[in-house]
């Protein structure tokens, strides 16, 4: 479900990454991106779903700690106290939306700082566009350097609710990797085959985030402050979040033995019915 609302939030944007200078800038270009108001409500409705996206799978792997290391934990989350568990990734989705629509709105110093930059690479004036800019710091008449407070402030939101995130993802990967390795020597040899299955699914579902979503936004932050531009980070960091719901996935499907096989004997089995078919008709 989530997958889908995150790809029609996708769409409506259709996000593009811009590094100017020392600011960074998510452009709405989207069909709403002249629309006033709603294109810039929308672009911080993309940014609250990566919000969500992040945070879920924190609450993922927070999930599976629980059932390993503490199974007992389990017994509070039964019916509909369940549901509690996605409350901290319901936070930090809005918390999310909040930093961005309060922290990095559009103001006039931004749109003649994008001015140029709008105008060569999509051919489109700044002040009509919807997007969402975090511009650390300005320089007043006499050349000096003074911080952007509210942007910073934004900005250094969202780096602490992706730190918080990244944090509850490797602590749980960690203690689960060690429970799950410590109980090994008691199991059985089919059931140490699939641990050592988990252990494969669990390393790689651990490092897909940090290369797909961590990473490029991490860095989205981080170069402005250097006034550092990659042309391939800019191109390349909305992409390869909005491929991530559709990967992370296939690492299950294909790491595990179980999912693999029925994979692939559903696939033969559609093969033989094609062929069967086909027999019976010419028979």
């Amino acid at each position: 479900m989530y997958a889908i609302l995150y790809n029609y939030v996708d769409v409506i944007t259709q996000p593009l990454v811009v590094i100017e200078k020392q600011m960074y800038v998510v452009v709405n270009h989207g069909p709403i991106r002249h629309v006033p108001g709603v294109g810039f409500v929308f672009t911080c409705l993309f940014g609250s779903s990566f919000g969500l996206c992040i945070s879920l799978l924190s609450t993922q792997f927070f999930y599976r700690y629980l059932a390993v290391c503490r199974p007992k934990s389990l017994a509070y989350l039964e019916g509909h106290q369940f549901l509690l568990i996605f409350a901290p990734a319901l936070f930090v989705s809005v918390t999310w939306f909040f930093f961005c629509f309060f922290g990095l709105d559009m103001t006039p110093e931004k749109q003649e700082m994008l001015k140029i930059p709008f105008m060569e690479y999509y051919g489109e004036d700044s002040k009509t566009m919807s997007y969402v800019s975090g511009l650390f710091w300005s320089y007043d008449k006499n050349g000096i350097a003074h911080w952007n407070t509210k942007d910073c402030v934004g900005s250094l939101g969202l780096a602490a609710l992706m730190i918080i995130c990244c944090s509850t993802i490797v602590v749980c990967a960690v203690k689960t990797y060690n429970k799950m390795n410590d109980a090994s020597n008691s199991l059985s040899d089919r059931t140490k085959e699939l641990n050592r299955q988990l252990f494969i699914t669990l390393s790689l579902q651990t490092l897909l985030p940090f290369m797909l979503m961590y990473g490029p936004v991490g860095l989205l932050f981080l170069f402005p402050l250097f006034q550092v531009n990659i042309d391939f980070l800019s191109s390349s960091a909305a992409a390869s979040t909005a491929i991530y719901p559709a990967v992370e996935p296939l690492i299950a499907i294909f790491c595990i033995k179980t999912f693999r096989r029925s994979l692939f004997c559903y696939k033969n089995l559609g093969k033989i019915s094609s062929a069967a078919v086909s027999t019976v008709r010419s028979g």
